[in-house]
């Protein structure tokens, strides 16, 4: 005990991975249990038909809100802690209002542009799912100014406090609103449901403003703002890419689901995926802590000692996720019954799936982070636009004929093929091994 509570002292690379990762899976551990019961009182008191519309809905504005928030929150990352190191912080003021600026910007054309296209051209004809859509746009800048604020403050290392708002704060606010609206016996709706995300996301927001304000020096206030446009530009856009591709990658299924299949097969994938999340959350915890770190240690050319900490986090994060994946893949049945409703037991077999494509994401490591912290983030962009075309191909082929089952197949083995071909790019482009050894 007294050798692992020396390992978090100090302000060495070790300590402060290990605090963040610790911090960040404290929040994740808490946020876990959250998400869960939110999803849980959502699934049961929806049902699956109005939960898979709730969830296709939340899948179109992520894709929506890409743009403004794909590589930005990753490019905050790495330049904020770059700047930091040298105490250049008029950059980091200069990128901070450039970026809200321009989320700002990009979320009201989207938002007013989407809401005419649906209540125009497609004339708004009342239904759950039209109207639910557009009481979801309003989601879009919160979105948007979640990923900048984020990013910033896991640039300045607040990795732990910069989860609570949206990881803590906002689902523990759902959970307190269908609580009330259960307890008031009140039939929620995929609106209502929505409605209640928007208030929660606000008050997070509210949250993570005021943490931002704390996390900057006071003097901040007299430093003028630098900017580095075209550099940030350059950098931004394969990240951009990259993150779109990862985001519409996750999503993918579900909305070919949402147009192939039937909303209740929607229900049930979103159910098997927030089960199959929970694997993995080792390795976020580990991701979120490890990104600046693995700027500043490849930019100082520590390239041993990175190495060191990438092959412990990678046993660390498999540590964590095989238990998790051993109980679901075993008694998925059972669990999903007892947790979610005997509604939701035919997702058991997807939650296998899943799992298992977690696992083997587990063991390849922190390998997208590397290669983007590391400056090689074109190279990611490749690896992924295959990845996410050949999950459109196996969508498109297995879903009208296996439905939920060719959805998951679909994922995992884009999963897979993702963090196979990354791994080996990470290592011929850095010299580092990402996978577990």
């Amino acid at each position: 005990m007294i050798h692992l509570a020396h390992l978090f002292k100090g302000d060495g690379l070790r300590a402060q991975v290990l605090k963040g990762a610790g911090g960040t899976a404290l929040v994740r551990a808490s946020s876990m249990l959250l998400m869960l019961a939110s999803g849980v009182l959502l699934a049961r008191s929806l049902g699956p038909e109005n939960y898979g519309i709730y969830s296709f809905v939340l899948s179109l504005i992520a894709l929506l809100g890409l743009p403004a928030n794909a590589g930005l929150p990753t490019l905050l990352v790495r330049e904020t802690a770059k700047s930091q190191a040298v105490g250049r912080w008029g950059l980091v003021k200069g990128l901070l209002q450039i970026s809200t600026s321009a989320v700002f910007v990009y979320s009201a054309i989207i938002a007013l542009s989407a809401a005419f296209v649906v209540y125009w051209i497609w004339e708004a004809d009342g239904s759950s799912q039209v109207d639910t859509f557009l009481w979801a746009l309003w989601l879009l800048p919160i979105i948007a100014f979640e990923g900048v604020r984020t990013g910033v403050l896991r640039g300045l290392r607040w990795v732990a406090i910069s989860q609570i708002p949206e990881q803590i704060i906002r689902p523990a606010l759902i959970i307190a609103l269908l609580g009330t609206a259960i307890v008031l016996d009140r039939n929620v709706t995929a609106i209502q449901a929505v409605q209640f995300n928007i208030g929660a996301a606000l008050i997070a927001s509210l949250v993570g403003a005021f943490f931002l304000f704390k996390a900057f020096p006071k003097h901040i206030t007299e430093v003028q703002p630098e900017y580095n446009i075209k550099p940030w530009f350059w950098s931004l856009l394969p990240l951009s890419i990259f993150a779109g591709l990862r985001m519409l990658d996750s999503q993918i299924n579900i909305l070919v689901l949402g147009l192939l299949g039937s909303s209740e097969e929607v229900g049930l994938f979103r159910v098997a995926v927030t089960g199959a999340s929970l694997v993995t959350f080792g390795l976020t915890a580990i991701n979120m802590a490890l990104a600046p770190q693995v700027a500043r240690m490849y930019q100082a050319g520590d390239m041993q000692k990175l190495q060191r900490m990438i092959t412990l986090t990678t046993r660390g994060a498999v540590l964590v996720s095989l238990p998790i994946a051993t109980i679901f893949m075993l008694w998925g049945e059972q669990l999903l019954g007892l947790v979610f409703g005997p509604e939701y037991v035919a997702a058991a077999t997807a939650l296998a799936i899943l799992c298992l494509a977690q696992i083997i994401d587990a063991s390849c490591g922190s390998v997208a982070v590397v290669l983007n912290m590391t400056g090689n983030d074109t190279a990611t962009v490749t690896s992924t636009l295959i990845s996410l075309l050949l999950n459109l191909a196996l969508a498109v082929a297995l879903i009208p004929q296996y439905g939920l089952l060719g959805a998951a197949l679909g994922y995992m083995v884009s999963l897979v093929s993702w963090n196979v071909m990354l791994a080996i790019v990470a290592r011929k482009k850095t010299g580092l091994i990402t996978f577990l050894q």
